[in-house]
C-alpha cells in the first residue's frame, strides 16, 4: 500500500493540492508574469531549461514544459505544463515524504507554502525559494530518517539544488542542520561535511561568476550602509510592514514556538526564533520598499518556511496531538480563505489579460509583427498595468494559434527605456526593456517573426471598456 497510516489525511490534502492544480489550469495564462514568462521563453528558444546566476534549480521548475518542447507540443499544452509544474513539483515531494519516509504532515506544510504568505507571488510561480522551500521539506525527512543510502542521495540532491537556489536557501539549509545536531549531535557528521563542502564550493564559484544583478544586489546593501540607510527609523518601518502583512506567518510561528516550549523543546524553539530575526534582517535589507508587491512576496517568503518547519523536526506530545482535530479545521478554513484571495487576484490579471489579447487580436488583422502601445491608454481601475514581460506575453500568447501567428507588443515606457529602440534594426525584436533579441534566435517551431519595423498599436475606447 502506497500510505500505509493517516489514509484521511492524506485524501484531505490530496484534496487541497487538487484545488491548486484547478487554479494552476484556471490561471495558466496569469502565471506567465514578469519573469515566469521570462524564463520559459528562454528555455522554448534554446532547447534546454534556462539558468542564470547558477541557480540551479531553476531547473526543476522547467522540466514538465521543457519536455513538451521536446516532444513538439502546441504551445497552449507547454503552457499549460508551465503552469501544472510549479504545483505538481510539491505534490512529487509530497508524495515521496509519504512513500519514502512516512511523514503526512509535510502535505500540510508544503500546501501552507503555496498560501500563508503568496498572493500576487502564485503569478510568479518559478521564483528559487518556492521550490527551495518543497526541496527543503525533502531534505528535513531524510536528515531524520535511517534509511541511509536512499536518504543520502536524498540529501545531497536537493541539498544541492538549496543551496545553488539563493544565498537565503543556504541559511535555511544550515538552520535545519543545526536543529538536527542540537538534538543527534555527531550522528550524520559525513553528511554535514558533504553539504558545507558543496556549500563552499557553490560559493565560490558564485564568488568568481558572480552576475552583474547579484553583484549589484550586494552594492546596494553595502551602499546602503555607508550611507546609514539602515536606521532605527527604517528597522521601524520593516517591523510595521512584516505586522502589516504577515500578521498570519507571525500568529503561526509564535504558536508553534509556545507548543514546542510546552513540548520541552525551547532550545530548539529559540534557534528557530534567532534564524528568523535573521531571516527579517537579510530580507529587509534585500527590499526597498514597504509595498507588498509580487518581488516583496518572494524576498519574505523564507519567514513562512521558518515558522513550519518545527512541524518536521518536533514530536509533539500526545496533550497537542489531540488538539489535532481543531488544527486541521482551523487550517482547512484557513486555507480556503487564502485561496479565494489568490483567486481575486487571479481575476484582475485576467482582465489585464483580456486586454493584452484583445490587442494581439487587433494586431493580427494589421500587416506585421511588431508593434507598440502606449501604455497609459490601458490604464484601468483596479486592474494591473501592463509591465516589462507584455512583449514576452505577447508572443507566447500569440503563437498559441502557430508560429506564423506570432506577433510581439511593447508598451512605449519600455520601447524608449535607455534608449533600446535605437538597437532595433528590423531582423529583432524588443525581448524585454534591456535588450533586444535576434529573430534568428527564435524557435522557428513555435515563433515565425519576419523582418520589420514597429508599428503603434492605437487601442479603442470600446476594448478598454469591455474589459471593464
Amino acid at each position: 500500500m502506497i500510505f500505509p497510516t493517516n489514509r484521511w489525511l492524506i485524501l484531505l490534502q490530496i484534496a487541497l493540492f487538487a484545488v491548486l492544480i484547478a487554479m494552476a489550469v484556471v490561471f495558466f495564462r496569469e502565471r506567465l508574469l514578469v519573469d515566469s514568462g521570462y524564463y520559459l521563453l528562454r528555455m522554448i528558444n534554446h532547447g534546454w531549461p534556462w539558468v542564470e546566476h547558477q541557480r540551479y534549480i531553476l531547473v526543476l521548475s522547467q522540466i514538465l514544459p521543457w519536455l513538451g518542447v521536446v516532444f513538439h507540443l502546441p504551445m497552449k499544452v507547454i503552457l499549460l505544463l508551465y503552469s501544472l509544474n510549479h504545483v505538481l513539483f510539491p505534490l512529487l515531494v509530497f508524495y515521496l515524504t509519504v512513500k519514502i519516509y512516512n511523514k503526512p504532515i509535510a502535505g500540510f506544510v508544503l500546501l501552507m507554502f503555496q498560501v500563508t504568505s503568496l498572493i500576487t507571488g502564485f503569478f510568479v510561480p518559478m521564483f528559487e525559494l518556492y521550490y527551495a522551500g518543497s526541496l527543503l521539506v525533502l531534505f528535513v525527512s531524510a536528515l531524520y530518517s535511517n534509511k541511509s543510502l536512499t536518504s543520502n542521495l536524498v540529501l545531497f540532491i536537493s541539498g544541492f539544488f538549496i543551496i545553488s537556489s539563493h544565498p537565503i536557501g543556504i541559511v535555511l539549509l544550515f538552520m535545519v542542520m543545526v536543529i538536527h545536531f542540537l538534538k543527534h549531535k555527531w550522528e550524520k557528521v559525513t553528511i554535514y561535511g558533504v553539504i558545507v563542502t558543496i556549500t563552499l564550493a557553490m560559493l565560490l564559484l558564485k564568488y568568481f561568476n558572480a552576475s552583474e544583478y547579484e553583484s549589484g544586489k550586494t552594492a546596494a546593501i553595502i551602499s546602503g550602509f555607508s550611507e546609514g540607510k539602515y536606521s532605527l527609523t527604517w528597522l521601524g518601518g520593516m517591523i510595521g510592514f512584516v505586522f502589516s502583512n504577515y500578521l498570519p506567518v507571525l500568529i503561526i510561528a509564535t504558536g508553534i514556538w509556545v507548543a514546542m516550549i510546552i513540548n520541552k523543546s525551547a532550545k530548539e524553539a529559540f534557534v528557530y526564533f534567532v534564524f528568523f530575526m535573521i531571516i527579517f534582517f537579510l530580507s529587509a535589507l534585500n527590499t526597498g520598499t514597504l509595498q507588498i508587491s509580487r518581488y516583496n512576496e518572494q524576498v519574505w517568503f523564507p519567514l513562512s518556511v521558518i515558522a513550519l518547519m518545527p512541524l518536521l523536526t518536533t514530536k509533539f506530545s500526545v496533550r497537542i496531538e489531540k488538539l489535532k482535530p481543531l488544527l486541521m479545521v482551523v487550517f482547512v478554513l484557513f486555507f480556503a480563505f487564502r485561496v479565494n484571495l489568490i483567486r481575486e487576484e487571479g481575476n484582475r490579471y485576467s482582465q489585464r489579460n483580456e486586454i493584452l489579447m484583445k490587442l494581439i487580436s487587433q494586431a493580427g488583422e494589421m500587416n506585421g509583427q511588431h508593434f507598440v502601445v502606449d501604455e497609459k491608454e490601458l490604464e484601468i481601475e483596479n486592474v494591473p498595468d501592463p509591465n516589462w514581460s507584455f512583449p514576452i506575453e505577447s508572443l507566447l500568447f500569440s503563437s498559441e494559434s502557430g508560429p506564423d501567428s506570432a506577433l510581439t507588443i511593447c508598451t512605449t515606457e519600455d520601447y524608449y527605456f535607455n534608449d533600446v529602440y535605437r538597437e532595433l534594426n528590423g531582423s529583432n525584436y524588443l525581448f524585454w526593456r534591456i535588450g533586444t533579441e535576434l529573430h534568428s534566435g527564435l524557435n522557428e517551431k513555435y515563433f515565425r517573426l519576419q523582418n520589420g519595423t514597429y508599428q503603434q498599436l492605437m487601442p479603442g475606447g470600446d476594448m478598454i471598456k469591455e474589459s471593464e
